[in-house]
């Protein structure tokens, strides 16, 4: 999960390009010449140069530049884990910014991502190595001791919506490991922009898991890890769509014949519970809605607890080529 000591945290990405640019920088531009570059240690993609700023729309913009080979899976498109990550990164810059302007302490705090909630359009998948991506992210829900991010990703050439997501996170006391009221400089600084729909988002109802259903076994490693040593918030997603895959690939969900990474997720939903540390041998159960066709469920527990759950909801095969162009699209793209 997506866990960080902030200032601690902060202050290592700032120093970890100078261990690892043999490597390689993917360089990030804005139209505003920014100079304040910010760079982040991706465990997900080797290394990645961002840079963003606060618009007078209140919104933080940030620019991704130059997708690479390494970003694309065996299907030739960017997984929702991938993105994920990206995004990690994008809320790791706009956060930093804060901190380096503000000298706001977080203390003795812990930040943990509590859920995630992914809407997907088509063209989302058509994104090739010459694509450029743009985000915006900005605060839509504070509260005392958690928040609320929504970002969206667009086509930097044609400025078309690709995707959005809502992240709701809450800080944690190191010593009582139980929420903490937000710090008062960052709750002061935060820009709260409202959304049409609620925020945090809910999340649906999370089934009962059948009798029979599709279950594999899978070990924590050091590289699925977070700077906290705890299973990271886009390995998770990684790990429920590698287990919708075996279980498709075996047969178990019907509406599925192939790798499920050939087909296009609409909405991801993802809840989590508890932290998975390295070493633990984590438990993946996976089947389908008995009745909401190409809906998938997830579930994943260590020994008796749940560490987390996720929903993915896959377009239809005739739906996967029409147009991102909705009428909440276009509204998102207005911001």
């Amino acid at each position: 999960m997506e866990q960080s000591q902030w200032w601690k945290y902060v202050t290592r990405m700032r120093y970890s390009f100078q261990e690892t640019d043999t490597y390689g920088f993917r360089t990030a531009e804005i139209s505003s010449g920014h100079k304040n570059e910010l760079y982040l240690k991706s465990k997900a993609s080797s290394c990645l140069t961002m840079q963003g700023e606060y618009g007078s729309d209140g919104l933080f913009h940030c620019i991704v530049g130059g997708l690479r080979y390494d970003d694309f899976d065996k299907a030739g498109k960017i997984s929702i884990g991938k993105i994920s990550k990206i995004l990690e990164g994008v809320r790791i810059a706009r956060i930093t910014q804060g901190i380096t302007s503000q000298n706001i302490d977080f203390g003795l705090s812990v930040l943990y991502v509590r859920s995630h909630y992914f809407k997907v359009y088509p063209s989302f998948y058509s994104l090739s190595q010459t694509s450029s991506l743009k985000f915006t992210t900005f605060t839509s829900h504070i509260g005392r001791t958690s928040f609320c991010v929504d970002a969206n990703a667009f086509d930097l050439t044609t400025g078309e919506l690709l995707a959005t997501c809502s992240t709701h996170s809450v800080f944690v006391s190191m010593e009582t490991r139980r929420p903490t009221p937000i710090p008062p400089e960052m709750a002061q600084m935060s820009q709260v922009i409202p959304t049409e729909d609620k925020r945090p988002v809910s999340g649906p109802d999370f089934p009962a898991q059948p009798s029979a259903c599709f279950t594999q076994k899978r070990m924590v490693f050091p590289g699925d890890t977070d700077a906290n040593e705890h299973l990271n918030q886009a390995v998770f997603i990684r790990f429920c769509f590698d287990c919708a895959s075996g279980a498709a690939l075996e047969g178990k969900l019907p509406s599925f014949v192939h790798d499920i990474i050939f087909s296009d997720a609409k909405t991801v939903w993802v809840r989590y519970v508890r932290e998975a540390e390295v070493g633990e041998e984590l438990t993946l159960s996976c089947w389908e809605d008995g009745d909401q066709k190409q809906t998938v469920w997830v579930e994943i527990y260590q020994e008796s607890q749940v560490i987390g759950q996720c929903q993915i909801q896959f377009y239809d095969d005739e739906l996967n080529n029409s147009t991102s162009k909705s009428e909440e699209a276009r509204a998102i793209s207005k911001l």
